[in-house]
């Protein structure tokens, strides 16, 4: 999104859960079901400095505006303990977003040279994300790329082992 002190990229995550992470980590958790079940997904405060760099490449004018990174959680998620200290970065949740565009005008103005190139390359941008073809290809590039992400890690033990020491329970 274009606003008069630059660019807004904005990733939404739907997510459900505490959620945990800072912006250096790789991976952040997320546990649901009162700490039964753990998972570990890609940083999306990184995430989004990967879109803000495809845009900065893009011209000598996209690689001197400001582009700022938003991150806003969407579903039933609580960020628990989500830090994050860059200029410019913004974590919270999805009806948050008027006072982060708030905060963000506050901001001195961006020095656009050609308004239109930027209006063409976000064109570009939207119709990408529309088509099929290429987000599939991108999808599988990602993927291929993180060959090593963790698997989800599931933390369960049956309530009865829990709630019993099962090895009192065994006799020789």
């Amino acid at each position: 999104m274009a606003t008069p002190q630059g660019l807004v990229a904005i990733e939404v995550k739907d997510y459900s859960g505490w959620l945990f992470g800072s912006e250096r980590q790789r991976y952040w958790t997320q546990i649901l079901n009162y700490g039964k079940e753990k998972y570990r997904f890609y940083n999306p405060i990184m995430q989004n400095a990967g879109h803000i760099k495809a845009l900065k490449e893009q011209s000598a004018q996209f690689a001197q505006l400001s582009i700022y990174n938003i991150v806003l959680f969407d579903g039933d998620c609580t960020l628990k303990d989500v830090s994050y200290s860059q200029f410019g970065t913004f974590v919270g949740y999805a009806n948050n977003i008027m006072r982060v565009l708030k905060t963000i005008k506050g901001f001195g103005e961006a020095e656009y040279t050609d308004k239109k190139e930027v209006a063409r390359v976000l064109r570009e941008a939207v119709r990408n994300g529309e088509n099929p073809v290429i987000v599939t290809s991108h999808v599988a590039d990602v993927q291929s790329r993180n060959w090593d992400c963790p698997r989800p890690v599931i933390s369960w033990f049956p309530r009865l082992f829990r709630i019993f020491h099962w090895r009192r329970w065994i006799r020789f």
